[in-house]
């Protein structure tokens, strides 16, 4: 069948005026690429004090010299979602797909919302492939992997981001390009190594917070008569009593 890998660039997390749209729509048979858009949202590109504001606006460049080569298009974000619309008519799409999936329906939501326009993914059913992810890739070798290369999160457990995975299983160093085309690329593919361990593409996975990583450490009980050590991997502490997880 047809389905529709999305992505979307945005200024913020709380108010995510999309600035990059990104889709493609594949066969999941063939693998062909149906058909794509790269489309820059008109309104916020003129609005330099917006644009200005996102994480990724030094990426300002690289998108002139997309629009200049016409490899990307910009347009109002109304008329980008009826394109996107009769995209997915024309090919008979009713399953998309994205990576933390929840974000981009919000950008979606937000968006049209903000433009009174039509969302084009209310006809369809959205799938986080993320959840794919935790389920047919997140394994021990996955984890030797982050160990090897340090592909941690902020808390210190494993990274599962679109870049650590692709990372994984292309077994080279990348770095992802927070652009919405191409990232929806390497997302599909991400997509369809999970289906060839697999995952079933018209059912959720469940999407984990967060791959633990469990680290052994040394505890060291000094007595009046001995010192004692421990290896441990969690400690909780209570406002009655102090738990320790031994290895």
């Amino acid at each position: 069948m047809n389905i529709l890998v999305f992505d979307t660039e945005t200024t913020s997390l709380d108010k995510p005026f999309c600035y990059n749209i990104g889709y493609i729509i594949v066969n999941t048979d063939t693998h062909e690429v149906l058909t794509l858009g790269d489309y820059v949202v008109e309104q916020v590109w003129h609005n330099l004090p917006l644009f200005s504001s996102a994480y990724y606006a030094d990426k300002r460049p690289l998108y002139v010299k997309r629009l200049r080569a016409r490899l990307a298009i910009m347009d109002k974000f109304g008329y980008i979602c009826r394109q996107m619309s009769r995209d997915i008519k024309t090919y008979g799409v009713e399953h998309a797909y994205a990576y933390n999936s929840s974000f981009d329906e919000k950008v979606f939501e937000f968006n049209c919302d903000w433009y009174k326009c039509s969302n084009p993914l209310d006809v369809l059913k959205i799938h986080d492939i993320r959840g794919y992810v935790h389920s047919f890739i997140v394994d021990k070798t996955y984890k030797e992997f982050c160990e090897k290369h340090e592909l941690f999160t902020e808390t210190g457990n494993y990274s599962t981001t679109a870049e650590a995975v692709y990372r994984y299983l292309i077994d080279e160093d990348f770095t992802e390009e927070h652009t919405a085309l191409a990232d929806a690329k390497i997302e599909a593919d991400i997509l369809f190594r999970c289906i060839e361990r697999g995952a079933k593409i018209e059912y959720d996975e469940k999407v984990l917070r967060s791959i633990e990583r469990k680290i052994t450490k040394t505890l060291t009980l000094i007595t009046p008569k001995e010192t004692y050590e421990f290896e441990y991997e969690k400690i909780r502490i209570n406002k009655d009593k102090t738990q320790i997880t031994l290895k």
